[in-house]
């Protein structure tokens, strides 16, 4: 009881003390004030604080003890170092925005005391030569001076008045020019970090025109995707009716010693730090950036759509179509939502290959692919309805419950659901602070990256451009950034408008036999544009990888 009672004594007088200094200052606050307000007699202080400046010590003490806990978490020894000294002066600084004075007055005060905070930068140092992060021949003695010497002098240059999210952004302007000599590994000085995120068709073909004869020996090519191969998305539909397998829709990452290929998820891009932040908190430091991530399904803010409905829009989720729709008894409903190019081609090629199924395909307009011209519309509805699919023109869905869709608010009973009604950026790219169109879509400059930092483009589904989005466009998009990276590096000039890029048509299918196409004003239906399909697919599959 008589150690509770201390303890309790004790932190009385502290938070009487953090009271005053706030609002008198810590320098015109005396000890009979805080002895008043703590209701304690003088003697009493002194038994617990020699000084006056002893309160700080105490006040040190408890935030080293924090940054001790925020070291010792298994995520945090896997950051990058810059993550970490930037968490770390976060936790520094945690009272910082409450009373800025007494905070700056604390590490002031720690440079003449026992207490110097230098050696949690040496920590942090030698784990980031651990990660093989630095240069092995780095003083760690010598940098943690610096990095603490730029920490306490950032304090006291940019603490006025400013909230603290100001205070260590300007720190760490600071300390990263300081770091960025001990950064790069031995044999990799001056390295410059390309990544791309996202191995979809723009990032593919980015890679493919980067890795050439002329690419500058100081350029690291880094790409982040979660999954070992590039997917033809465009073939998920065939992968979803069981028609292919996902070995056939796959093709092999660029083989090139050039190229770094790092397996996870993004779950966070920082673009005020550059770093990117991957699954199992993990981060990615970048100095230029390619963002492909692609889309996700679009909603529409209809209840129950995402809990209750199939997608076909990443290979993972195809998968799970396949495997539920191989799985339904005979005679069972399958209703796809949007009849668009996916959902279209979706439900042709589930008809060929179940036509023991009854499937509904759910369309907004008076007719298919009404976006297309009527003659070629005309021929896919027709096609639907001579090989049995029941489509439901000028539909309007307005919620969705297990094995239940509600067509302008009439239920009806469906033993799949898959949603093709339209698509979005994926989050990570719909949080970026960063303005965006009415899909949701980037805005970019005419040479595609952000108008607001030249060192981060966006390719296919996530920007926002003159036309829909489709493989051709990204593929055109990451033709262009690459010629601008290249212009840039080589120091050339470049143009202020890029030329416009082309788009050669559409080719969609209709089962293993059909198809249609729009090849400029051309409309093509029948075998011959089924044909084409297959042609583009096969010389994309074995020209591309």
């Amino acid at each position: 009881m008589e150690k509770n009672k201390k303890e309790r004594t004790k932190e009385r007088i502290v938070s009487a003390a953090i009271v005053l200094f706030r609002e008198n200052g810590f320098d015109a606050t005396t000890v009979k004030e805080i002895t008043e307000a703590a209701e304690v007699a003088k003697g009493t202080f002194f038994n617990y604080f020699p000084t006056k400046e002893s309160i700080l010590q105490t006040l040190i003490a408890e935030r080293l003890t924090a940054v001790t806990a925020l070291m010792s978490e298994d995520y945090f020894k896997k950051k990058t170092l810059l993550f970490k000294v930037e968490r770390v002066i976060a936790e520094l600084l945690a009272d910082y925005n409450d009373n800025p004075e007494l905070t700056v007055k604390m590490w002031v005060h720690s440079l003449q005391s026992d207490q110097f905070i230098h050696t949690y930068w040496e920590d942090l140092l030698d784990q980031a030569l651990q990660l093989n992060e630095l240069n092995p021949d780095v003083c760690i003695k010598q940098w943690s001076h610096l990095i603490n010497s730029q920490f306490l002098y950032g304090l006291v240059m940019f603490a006025d008045r400013q909230p603290k999210h100001k205070v260590i952004k300007q720190m760490m302007e600071l300390i990263t020019i300081c770091l960025q000599a001990i950064l790069e590994k031995r044999g990799n000085h001056h390295m410059h970090k390309l990544v791309v995120l996202g191995g979809g068709y723009g990032g593919m073909r980015v890679l493919q025109r980067l890795l050439t004869n002329d690419l500058p020996n100081n350029i690291e090519v880094t790409l982040i995707d979660k999954m070992p191969y590039h997917c033809l998305k465009t073939e998920y539909y065939a992968l979803a009716a069981g028609t292919e397998s996902d070995h056939h829709i796959r093709v092999h990452f660029p083989d090139d010693e050039r190229l770094k290929i790092k397996y996870a998820t993004v779950e966070e891009i920082d673009l005020e730090n550059k770093l990117i932040h991957l699954e199992n908190d993990d981060a990615f430091s970048y100095d230029t950036l390619i963002i492909g991530l692609g889309c996700e399904d679009k909603y529409h803010n209809v209840p129950g759509a995402p809990e209750h409905t199939l997608s076909i829009q990443s290979m993972e989720a195809t998968r799970k179509t396949y495997e539920t729709l191989s799985n339904l008894r005979p005679n069972a409903v399958v209703s796809i939502v949007g009849a668009g190019l996916s959902g279209v081609e979706l439900a042709s090629e589930l008809r060929e290959s179940r036509p023991d199924l009854t499937i509904k395909l759910f369309d907004r307009g008076e007719i298919v692919l009404s976006m297309f011209p009527h003659r070629l519309s005309s021929y896919v509805q027709n096609w639907f309805e001579s090989h049995g699919v029941e489509v439901v023109n000028k539909s309007n869905i307005t919620a969705v419950e297990e094995n239940t869709l509600y067509n302008h608010n009439e239920p009806i009973h469906c033993d799949a659901i898959i949603w093709t009604a339209g698509i979005q950026p994926v989050e990570v790219v719909r949080n970026l602070k960063t303005d965006k169109d009415e899909q949701g879509r980037v805005k970019l400059t005419p040479h595609h990256h952000l108008p607001n930092d030249e060192n981060v483009f966006v390719v296919g589904d996530c920007a926002s451009l003159p036309h829909a989005p489709s493989a051709q466009l990204a593929e055109g998009q990451g033709e262009q950034i690459v010629m601008v990276l290249k212009k840039r590096w080589n120091g050339e000039a470049i143009p202020e408008t890029l030329p416009k890029i082309k788009l050669k048509g559409v080719l969609g299918s209709l089962g293993k036999k059909h198809g249609f196409g729009l090849m400029g004003e051309r409309t093509l239906l029948g075998r011959v544009p089924r044909v084409l399909k297959s042609g583009v697919l096969w010389m994309y599959k074995y020209h591309s990888g």
